[in-house]
């Protein structure tokens, strides 16, 4: 089953955004967890197709410094 938080992400970048915003106007970035430490990442780059959508998405970890992409489904808001 797909999770709400997943729906909203993939909408999100489909959209050509990194965050989603909550109930409130708030916004959550798109994060992953470093594969080597599992420090919350944030976004380093993001790649995009002619009609706007982001297609691919790499993080970097603050802790390691490491860059990594992720699936989709192990993406998170913060």
């Amino acid at each position: 089953m797909v999770s709400d938080e997943l729906k909203r992400i993939e909408s999100a970048l489909a959209r050509g955004q990194l965050s989603v915003p909550d109930e409130t106007g708030l916004h959550h970035p798109t994060s992953a967890r470093c594969p080597q430490d599992g420090a919350a990442s944030p976004v380093y780059r993001t790649e995009a197709m002619g009609g706007g959508g982001i297609t691919r998405v790499v993080f970097r970890c603050p802790v390691c410094d490491r860059r990594f992409e992720v699936p989709k489904e192990e993406m998170f808001l913060r």
